[in-house]
């Protein structure tokens, strides 16, 4: 059986770098509509909340969907 050379420190960083993005962009994204949708529509932080709910759920999935693509692991 023929083994997988172990990955390079260059490849190791490349995924922690786009696992810290992949989880982070979302996060931020959600945060910043549900803050613009409280301004707009007055509903205090519900917006926000349900925004960080959603970008935290969507951060989780796309790190869960590159861990299980890469080449790394």
């Amino acid at each position: 059986m023929k083994q997988k050379p172990p990955p390079s420190p260059l490849e190791v960083m490349g995924l922690l770098l786009g696992l810290g993005f992949t989880i982070c962009i979302p996060i931020l994204i959600g945060a910043f509509l549900g803050a613009y949708f409280d301004g707009k529509l007055h509903t205090g932080y519900l917006c926000l909340l349900l925004g960080l709910l959603l970008g935290l759920i969507v951060g989780i999935s796309g790190a869960y969907r590159l861990l299980t693509r890469s080449r790394v692991l």
